[in-house]
């Protein structure tokens, strides 16, 4: 009976070691735990975001977060305004907003820097801060520019354009032009749109096929490339004026914001917590 008894406080005794040891470590600055990736992706019909390789100690807490432009217009992200909870303290991460063109795929890891209770079971995501930029807008009503230039700069509302170099011989001409935004709102470029008419009236497109859309926030200049190929038989483009046509290639256009109220739970990850915290 004794022997039974003994045994039974060693049981305990070792029970509550254990437990206190276990503590004891949770207050080391370098325990770590680790979460399971999330199984299911917030999706909507504009973006997906998928929730993977969440970790936390006591003085931090972070994820992974890969986002997924299902659109054909630019996608604006701000992490600041997503919300994390943990044992009902909620955080916003200070993360910087960035641009997603159309259909593409970036991933960032998202940070929450000191607070508390980060050393928790479980997190709790709820995404917010997106907004649609469409390609639709209003048209710069840019001035047709001639080459060889009469003059190197010209405007039109919030846009402004420079010609830097320009190169005319018989079957080709090569122009590249700086294209800045001043207005508060953003600006989409489309080289494409750009083209060139002879004096006879006949039109021609750009051919640089490198070209792809841009997106300007204020303040921002990009430069593009402009390569027309015109047969020697209708004008010699050595020597002939030829007027660069905008069109719709600078359009100006607004943020749009999009609701997502979706949120999504990162889940301790018990035994691969216990392996890394040996």
């Amino acid at each position: 009976m004794k022997q039974t008894i003994s045994m039974l406080l060693m049981t305990v005794l070792a029970a509550s070691f254990s437990h206190s040891a276990v503590a004891q470590k949770k207050y080391d600055p370098k325990y770590t735990n680790y979460y399971k990736d999330v199984e299911e992706a917030i999706e909507t019909k504009e973006v997906v975001i998928e929730l993977t390789n969440g970790v936390s100690r006591l003085d931090f807490l972070k994820f992974k977060a890969k986002f997924t432009n299902n659109t054909n217009d630019f996608l604006l992200v701000d992490p600041s305004k997503f919300k994390i909870t943990t044992d009902g303290t909620e955080h916003e991460p200070k993360e910087k907003s960035f641009i997603l063109d159309p259909n593409e795929s970036k991933a960032k890891t998202i940070d929450v820097k000191e607070g508390e209770n980060l050393l928790a079971r479980e997190f709790e995501v709820e995404v917010g801060g997106f907004s649609i930029i469409p390609l639709d807008g209003k048209a710069a009503q840019m001035p047709e520019f001639q080459l060889p230039a009469s003059t190197n700069n010209m405007e039109s509302g919030n846009f402004e354009v420079n010609l830097k170099r320009v190169k005319q011989e018989t079957k080709e001409t090569w122009a590249t032009f700086s294209i800045k935004y001043t207005g508060d709102g953003y600006a989409i470029v489309d080289p494409s749109r750009i083209s060139v008419k002879t004096e006879g009236g006949d039109q021609y497109a750009n051919e640089f096929r490198k070209s792809k859309t841009i997106l300007l926030e204020k303040g921002d200049t990009k430069t593009v490339d402009a390569v027309f190929h015109i047969p020697a038989k209708v004008v010699d483009m050595q020597f002939a004026k030829l007027f660069v046509q905008w069109g719709d290639c600078m359009v100006e256009t607004e943020a749009v914001a999009l609701d997502i109220e979706e949120s999504a739970t990162f889940n301790l990850d018990e035994a691969l917590t216990a392996e890394k915290n040996k």
